[in-house]
């Protein structure tokens, strides 16, 4: 005589495996909806050691906005967004810098051109509000766009947008590309 287990353990296999299958599924339809939606607060201040949210693209393996500490460094922020991409140049970043709250981390890839933003920065730059020294951090601006731009905005005015760059002529279309990201005119 055989028992009930023996009995039922072919049906009981094959609902455990369509439990299983059943389990997979949902976890696939769950990854395919996508990261949670964005949540932007405008109501927080930071407060010392406290949470501080900072931007890191680039050559890294999961670009996005990480919240910190007031006071991590950049490798404490490389280590969240999961390291490096295997072409980050990370001796063009100061790794040891401290974090502050809408910091931004431009990681650049090796063989890419040198800049003067690679590691932390800040804010975007000001093009109505900008220092000749704020534009010569840009890449790719040096003295002369520099000059140019802020002689344009004196004599034509502010700048509507950042495209004003290339409409006015004040830096090439390869130039702009560089900065696009890195400069707003509000």
């Amino acid at each position: 005589m055989t028992s009930w287990l023996e009995r039922y353990q072919r049906h009981i296999i094959i609902a455990l495996a369509a439990l299983l299958a059943a389990a997979v599924v949902y976890l696939l339809i769950e990854q395919r909806d996508g990261p949670p939606a964005l949540e932007i607060r405008f109501d927080t201040t930071p407060t010392a050691g406290g949470p501080i949210e900072v931007y890191i693209t680039g050559a890294v393996a999961q670009p996005g906005v990480y919240e910190m500490l007031d006071g991590d460094r950049v490798i404490d922020l490389l280590y969240e967004a999961g390291g490096g991409a295997p072409d980050a140049n990370l001796e063009a970043v100061n790794l040891a810098q401290r974090l502050r709250d809408e910091d931004r981390v431009v990681v650049p890839r090796l063989g890419a051109p040198a800049s003067g933003v690679a590691g932390v920065t800040t804010n975007p730059v000001n093009l109505n509000t900008a220092t000749a020294g704020d534009l010569l951090a840009l890449p790719g601006i040096g003295e002369t766009y520099s000059g140019r731009i802020i002689e344009s905005r004196t004599a034509d005015g502010p700048f509507a947008s950042t495209d004003d760059l290339v409409l006015r002529q004040l830096v090439p279309q390869a130039t702009y590309e560089q900065i696009r990201d890195l400069i707003t005119a509000p």
